[in-house]
């Protein structure tokens, strides 16, 4: 009799918990940050992984409260130790970049390793940057190239530049220019600028892909707005080679365009 009342206490502080979860983060989706660190306070401090993730999270950025990155790296400790694979990433993302730590690449590695393990896109691209660059881990292009095409099959933007990258140069996989601008152009689509610089040179030379200047007029543009310095360069060179009407429809191509979101692969 006892264990089952046990096992209802427990069963009863894990629905109340799951409770409060569900309720700050509808309270941090309205921008109520005072009402989602009490909700996520109460569950962090019963123990639940999420709300110990999401408070951490709200003290490295100083939402509702002072900014902490000690209490952030407390809490990104407390859910990392539950297996939390976000915090886990969130805990190397404080070591490798040197955030209220030393800077640790080797204690980065580990983190974003058990992570990426556990299938978190963020990690996969964390542990993929440090074997490319051979920080905290011995440079390993096979290695880095795996773990970027796992992040991109997610459809994170990042990795799927930096995969296309490494692709396009043949580091660590055949060099393929078709392939590398498929996932830049992925990359791009949803917004994110250096593939859309890439996109809008391979366009200019056709690397990879036809040339046109219409689209490489339209990709860059793009990533002008967001201030790509070599983008912002090739435009009036670019705008030479159309004709009035080519220039005025790519123009409105880049007024109108809207970002998309990723497939998973």
């Amino acid at each position: 009799m006892r264990s089952i009342s046990l096992c209802l206490s427990v069963l009863a502080a894990g629905s109340m918990a799951f409770a409060d979860t569900a309720a700050g983060l509808a309270a941090f989706k309205s921008h109520d940050y005072a009402t989602a660190y009490r909700e996520w306070k109460r569950a962090a401090d019963a123990g639940d992984a999420a709300a110990q993730l999401n408070l951490g999270i709200m003290y490295a950025k100083g939402l509702g409260v002072d900014r902490d990155l000690g209490a952030a790296m407390e809490l990104y400790r407390l859910s990392a130790a539950q297996g939390n694979a976000r915090a886990q990433y969130r805990l190397g993302e404080m070591y490798a970049r040197g955030w209220g730590v030393s800077r640790d690449y080797v204690e980065a590695a580990q983190l974003f390793a058990s992570a990426a393990d556990r299938g978190d896109d963020r990690a996969q691209y964390g542990i993929a940057s440090l074997y490319e660059e051979g920080y905290g881990v011995q440079r390993d292009y096979k290695t880095a190239v795996y773990f970027y095409k796992l992040a991109a099959q997610h459809g994170f933007a990042p990795a799927e530049f930096s995969y296309a990258q490494l692709v396009e140069t043949g580091r660590g996989v055949k060099r393929n220019r078709a392939e590398a601008f498929r996932w830049y152009e992925a990359a791009a689509k949803q917004g994110f600028a250096p593939a859309q610089a890439r996109l809008g040179s391979m366009y200019a030379k056709g690397q990879g892909v036809k040339a046109d200047a219409e689209q490489a007029y339209l990709w860059s543009s793009l990533a002008a707005r967001q201030s790509e310095k070599d983008a912002q360069k090739r435009l009036p060179a670019l705008a030479s080679h159309l004709s009035a009407d080519q220039l005025q429809n790519a123009q409105r191509s880049a007024r109108d365009w809207k970002p998309v979101l990723a497939a998973v692969k």
